[in-house]
């Protein structure tokens, strides 16, 4: 379950055992499961296992950059970091911004400087089946192409530029636009989504959701050629970023199961499918 029930708010036992009043509010993005109570946010983390929390306690705990923030993650009154599906951590403060995109640059890979030795965690497995994971598995040719004829229109032709090369994999944040700006403060990282993938994959994703422009009116998304060239001297940075905007674009087929209204996002997808086809064309 990645989309919680209408009206799921966080229960009374909840607050209590994670030491949290009764006044809170919905924050926005993280699937409509997020709430925040003072200096605290409690979210719904449907099928994480008290392994896995625990995990991600001690590897955030053991993260000291003066570079960068990250979450920091509370046990409750039992000595839990998960209860009934629901976990907690520190709220972090700052702004999401559109720009910046050399400063996150910067940030994700000292990020990943950071953890490029952790192992892989067990609980990180090749069966996962939620909609982003299985998105990455076709582009990385571990599952056979699958989507709607309407999905697979707009990708085929980008679909086959891809290319075998040689990088070598570690923990990545999959989800890499996720970075809060502060005015005093370091950049925080949140809403981690690990991946087993070669660290600048995680840049090819942050370009490739610079080159989405979501507007409805007037546009202030960076221009597409000013997007890659801040990754261009990144090493096989056109075929990542060919995986990165197919996996973004397949994604939304995994994400049809929640509403088909994800079928018809393809299209704001398009303009970027075709622009990073021109861009690996021209070598």
């Amino acid at each position: 379950m990645f989309v919680p029930k209408e009206g799921l708010k966080p229960p009374k036992e909840i607050l209590k055992k994670f030491g949290v009043s009764k006044d809170f509010q919905l924050l926005n993005g993280g699937l409509g499961r997020c709430f925040k109570s003072g200096d605290i946010v409690l979210k719904y983390v449907p099928g994480t296992s008290e392994e896995e929390a625990s995990w991600l306690s001690n590897l955030l705990d053991s993260i000291e950059s003066k570079k960068f923030r990250v979450q920091k993650y509370i046990k409750s009154d039992e000595g839990r970091y998960i209860e009934d599906g629901w976990g907690a951590y520190y709220f972090l403060s700052g702004n999401l911004i559109k720009s910046n995109l050399p400063e996150k640059r910067k940030i994700l890979e000292a990020f990943h400087k950071e953890i490029e030795a952790v192992p892989r965690p067990p609980h990180l497995k090749d069966d996962r089946k939620d909609p982003w994971a299985i998105a990455d598995k076709m582009v990385w040719d571990e599952l056979p192409l699958n989507c709607h004829a309407r999905i697979l229109k707009a990708i085929q032709d980008l679909f086959k530029q891809r290319a075998p090369f040689r990088a070598v994999n570690q923990l990545i944040q999959g989800d890499p636009s996720h970075i809060l700006f502060h005015e005093t403060e370091p950049p925080a990282l949140i809403d981690l989504s690990w991946h087993w993938r070669p660290a600048d994959f995680s840049l090819a994703v942050l370009a490739a959701d610079h080159l989405v422009c979501w507007c409805k009116e007037e546009c202030d998304c960076l221009p597409r050629n000013e997007v890659v060239a801040v990754f261009e001297d990144v090493r096989h940075f056109k075929q990542l970023l060919i995986r990165a905007v197919l996996r973004r674009a397949l994604e939304l087929e995994g994400l049809r199961r929640f509403s088909e209204k994800y079928l018809y996002e393809i299209d704001n997808h398009v303009p970027a499918i075709n622009f990073v086809y021109d861009y690996v064309s021209q070598s």
